[in-house]
């Protein structure tokens, strides 16, 4: 059986972790479950040979059968026959109660044999084909006896001629006892595996101390105070020891999930030191211990912790038991102040932040309403609930963001500091949109995470080529530097990044921001409020008075603002601002649109960066392939290639680590258009926006299909999902990208 000697200790925890996970095991689980317990018997007893056998219908079947090579060495011959054995093996079943195997089955206790003990004899009768010197017989016992696990011979290279110890005894033992409960949950639908076992599993398959109690260890309370229970509860991991100024030991349910940990490390900045693991229940129990809800009630909340999946149980159950017979009565439903109402809302809001979700859209139907989460760009549905409850949950949202309630026909726009609603450790802040619909007001908020610290520039997914070239822009003493890309698609972050990168004690940096979603120390960063005439415009005129180095506008709106925008790059300032088109030769067009003329616009301009967001492939569970087809044309055709290169696509069904999904996070592309002399022959000529992003391209710059491209070649994104949001390039004189100079960008994106 190669398979269980090539199986290394990463795929079996990988795959252990994967199956525990499932709802529903199949077949396939089954047999990997098998595969993985015979992997670990052979590894840690380091056995000649290993048969498990398992009991179905009254017989018992042979389900894994190894051989170890030393038993052949160069004998071909000896070889051959071993595998035919084997497979011969495996089509067999024994009747019950047959030989040693029979024995243990039926006693549920474990037979040790060796040559030198009272029952060599029964080894010499063993015909296997070869002398057997040692022999160690347990039983799988979960709630009943399933099967038994048989090795003969320790390695040569063991060193106690070829006999078992009483340590492997043991060792056996403990094997089988905490697979067996596994086997018998792949087994049986009906049979319930406790989160302590599934602790127990994954501790003994990870090599990883478990703690069982919440006194195994001591809890730095202030490390946890810290942290929140909002990071704790979104990633499983409970930090419990400070182990240096930026790094701690933690419990985790899942030590494997890698991406859980880079997300509580990117949260938390902290290093994950050492790891130990933990039950899911263990888990519960401390953070009710910790995170305890105080008695009494603070500002439009209940005192006790209600499940988000319980409110909306007790909500629904109000129109569908008689119109409110049950605990909560349909009329307590329609005021935006009773308690079911503001428990779901805010339950609402805390589930989006722990599932990472960007954006909440609360849509009214005709029959019922709508709750849908934006994770990792794609929408889906988190809950429907009645109809009835959509005006009152509305009108919470709105008295949360200080709106008009009673003004439903016009959209309005408006901000919730959460923190001032909930007695979680969740400090962020919503950008809240409201618009009337058919079927009612429509709110969509955007979470702004405060606690979240912006991404270094080499992680955001630009190329070696265009970081050199965006790092020497954003290097400039003055000119206009413009982000452009739909919502959603990163810019802020981008410019985040790019002015935490150049910001020093001798750079004087101010922000125009509506709203301002990361603060940054050493910024001076202005919240803009149209109800008190605060605007980016006004905003730009009081900062041309305040000594500025380097001005960030959160987006260029109007005439009025590009106009200033301009004036203040001409005249020695560094500019950086957002604007909405598709692409950077756009952006030119654009603000010729708004009013300014094209010579102060090659003047000004440093240079424009289109970008958008594509979906990460999962790394655990991507699948490797060749394209042919359409596909191998597009990716040859940007990449000029001669031949198509392998590439990945998601697995369907996905894994535990991204959720079943295919893909984990998001990985930006980037379309650089950096200003010189010809791209400003080209914008004071006034040319189509077709024949300057030809020019751009001649002068060096990838369109982001290209850019995309490249993703693609190296295994971060899929084809499907490029091509999904940005389109092959329709430029007849499009320049391909060299496959030369960009290797460095994988490692960099990754």
């Amino acid at each position: 059986m190669a398979s269980v000697s090539n199986l290394t200790g990463t795929l079996r925890r990988s795959l252990l972790i994967k199956v525990i996970s499932k709802p529903a095991p199949s077949k396939e689980d089954v047999n990997t479950v098998i595969e993985l317990t015979a992997s670990k018997v052979v590894e840690s007893l380091q056995a000649q040979s290993m048969t498990l056998y398992l009991v179905e219908g009254g017989e018992i079947a042979f389900k894994q059968v190894y051989y170890s090579p030393t038993l052949w060495g160069a004998d071909k011959g000896k070889e051959v026959t071993f595998r035919e054995t084997q497979k011969k093996l495996l089509t067999l079943k024994l009747p019950a109660g047959t030989g040693n195997v029979g024995k243990v089955i039926q006693t549920g206790e474990p037979l040790f044999f060796t040559g030198k003990g009272p029952d060599a004899a029964s080894l010499k009768k063993m015909e296997v084909g070869f002398e057997v010197t040692s022999m160690l017989t347990v039983p799988l016992k979960a709630n009943i006896i399933i099967g038994a696990i048989q090795v003969l011979n320790k390695e040569p290279s063991a060193g106690t001629g070829g006999a078992f110890t009483t340590k492997d005894l043991s060792m056996l033992k403990e094997v089988a006892e905490y697979s067996s409960t596994l086997i018998q949950r792949m087994l049986d639908p009906k049979f319930q595996l406790t989160p302590e076992d599934t602790a127990k599993f994954i501790s003994k398959f990870t090599e990883l101390p478990l703690v069982s109690k919440a006194d195994e260890v001591e809890i730095d309370e202030k490390l946890v105070e810290i942290t929140g229970d909002a990071i704790i509860r979104r990633e499983c991991i409970f930090p419990y020891k400070k182990t240096g100024t930026n790094s701690c030991s933690v419990l985790m349910t899942n030590p494997l999930d890698y991406a859980k940990r880079e997300s509580f490390s990117q949260a938390t900045e902290m290093m994950i030191d050492d790891v130990k693991v933990i039950s899911a229940s263990l888990l519960d129990e401390l953070l009710k211990k910790f995170f305890k809800e105080a008695a009494g009630k603070k500002t439009g909340e209940a005192a006790t912790e209600v499940d988000i999946d319980e409110v909306k149980d007790l909500i629904s159950g109000a129109y569908t038991e008689g119109g409110g017979t049950g605990e909560v009565k349909a009329a307590d439903l329609e005021s935006e102040d009773s308690a079911p109402i503001i428990q779901l809302t805010n339950r609402i809001i805390e589930d989006a932040y722990i599932s990472g979700a960007s954006d909440i859209h609360i849509e009214p139907m005709e029959k019922d309403l709508q709750v849908r989460y934006r994770v990792d760009g794609m929408c889906f549905e988190k809950m429907r609930l009645p109809k009835q409850v959509s005006f009152a949950m509305v009108a919470r949202l709105k008295i949360m963001c200080n709106l008009d309630i009673s003004e439903r026909r016009l959209p309005q726009d408006g901000r919730i500091v959460f923190k001032k609603f909930t007695k979680k450790n969740i400090d962020i802040d919503l950008r809240v949109a409201t618009g009337p619909m058919n079927h009612g007001e429509k709110v969509v908020m955007r979470i702004l995470d405060k606690a979240k610290s912006t991404l270094p520039l080499p992680q955001l997914g630009f190329s070696e080529e265009n970081l050199t070239k965006y790092r020497e822009c954003v290097r400039q003493p003055y000119g206009m530097i413009l982000h452009c890309g739909p919502t959603g698609s990163g810019k802020s972050m981008t410019l985040y990044a790019a002015l935490a990168e150049i910001n020093t004690p001798d750079v004087n940096i101010q922000t125009a921001e509506d709203p301002i979603e990361y603060t940054l120390p050493g910024l001076n960063q202005m919240q803009m409020n149209k109800q008190i005439g605060l605007t980016f415009e006004r905003a730009l005129r009081c900062y041309l008075r305040m000594d500025p180095d380097i001005i960030l506008v959160g987006e260029i709106r109007d005439k009025e603002t590009a106009q200033i925008a301009c004036e203040a790059a001409l005249t020695g300032h560094l500019l950086v601002s957002t604007l909405h088109t598709n692409d950077a030769p756009s952006t030119v067009s654009r603000m010729g649109e708004m009013g300014i003329e094209p010579f102060n616009i090659s003047a000004a301009l440093v240079c424009v960066c289109a970008q958008r967001l594509l979906r990460r492939v999962c790394k655990n569970c991507k699948v490797k392939y060749v394209p042919d087809g359409r596909e191998a044309e597009i990716i040859m055709k940007a990449l000029d290639l001669k031949e198509p290169p392998e590439i990945f696509k998601a697995a369907v069904g996905g894994c535990h680590i991204c959720g079943g999904n295919g893909y984990k996070g998001r990985v930006g592309i980037h379309e650089l258009m950096v200003n010189c002399e010809e791209i400003v022959e080209a914008i004071n000529k006034e040319v189509e926006v077709a024949d300057l992003k030809r020019v751009c391209m001649k002068n060096g710059m990838k369109t982001m299909h290209q850019d995309s491209m490249l993703k693609v070649k190296f295994g971060l994104t899929t084809m499907e999902d490029a091509l999904s949001n940005v389109p092959a390039d329709m430029i007849a004189e499009a320049k391909p990208v060299g496959a030369g100079g960009e290797a460095g960008h994988a490692k960099k994106a990754h």
